[in-house]
């Protein structure tokens, strides 16, 4: 007798849920950073606390099957831990299992961290945790969920930049009107005030926002030192707002001033193109196997 594997969402709650081993002395997280690559590759799977098939370690043939497959029978460990609770069971009751996953989701409730996996990592973790290696081998399960694993994030990668380089290119623009207009009537402070209460104001302080939350995004999601420089050197660029302060001053600005804004603004344009540029060659989808 043998269960079927645990659901999807199930897959998703238990790394949602946790950020590191369930063991509690380990401090393995569930993904592992690979340096060379700036990939983070998969370094663990799910274990039973009840055997899946009968027979297996601490099986209960009491046990439905959708509470086998509930996430409350359910531990993310990693490889060796969840190798050595399968191997020596007489060594890791199911009471024993249960008080580690308790601790697991307690720990998460405190630190808020935890792996959000898209659909090809849910098969990638799948694939590993219930299937043999010569299963993967022979099939070439294992093959096709990675390289859609790798799709997925380098699409996900993709998207998170042209959301920055098109709200970078917004913002400047709106900027740019805003400089414009300072050379008859400098910004007072209560125009300020009314100004950021109005659509454009409000999509200039969205734009700003999506920009910071896609480059947190990006460097978790990404170690290439060349796609790395580029994000920091557009971001260092659009928060030197310093440049801008003249038009904020209350009097009109100069020509001279508005010339510097003018072209900091294009440098800013610049940068988040250079960005998108080489996301574009770092990103590229890999060439079909067998072409030279």
């Amino acid at each position: 007798m043998e269960h079927r594997t645990p659901t999807e969402g199930t897959v998703k709650q238990l790394y949602g849920t946790a950020w590191r081993c369930g063991e509690p002395s380990c401090t393995k997280p569930l993904y592992r950073l690979n340096d060379d690559t700036g990939e983070y590759i998969l370094n663990s799977r799910i274990a039973h606390i009840h055997a899946r098939s009968q027979g297996g370690p601490r099986w209960d043939p009491d046990m439905s099957e959708a509470a086998n497959r509930d996430a409350s029978n359910l531990i993310p460990l990693c490889e060796t831990h969840a190798w050595e609770i399968d191997q020596t069971p007489q060594h890791f009751t199911a009471d024993m299992l249960r008080e580690w996953k308790k601790k697991q989701l307690a720990e998460y409730q405190t630190v808020q961290r935890s792996w959000t996996l898209t659909d090809a990592e849910v098969t990638d973790v799948v694939t590993v945790s219930f299937t043999t290696l010569e299963e993967r081998l022979l099939g070439g399960i294992y093959a096709a969920a990675e390289s859609a694993r790798q799709e997925e994030r380098r699409q996900r990668q993709r998207s998170l930049i042209a959301d920055m380089v098109h709200a970078a290119n917004s913002w400047t623009d709106t900027m740019q009107v805003l400089t414009i207009s300072s050379a008859r009537n400098g910004w007072k402070t209560r125009d300020i005030i009314e100004w950021v209460n109005t659509d454009s104001g409000r999509a200039m302080a969205s734009n700003r926002e999506l920009i910071k939350s896609n480059a947190r995004k990006l460097r978790f999601e990404t170690r290439h030192p060349d796609l790395l420089a580029a994000l920091d050197a557009a971001e260092t660029a659009m928060g030197n707002l310093e440049v801008y302060e003249p038009v904020w001053s209350g009097s009109p600005t100069k020509a001279e001033e508005r010339t510097v804004i003018y072209r900091h603004l294009n440098h800013v344009k610049r940068l988040f193109l250079d960005l998108e540029q080489i996301g574009i060659k770092v990103l590229a989808d890999p060439p079909p196997e067998g072409t030279p």
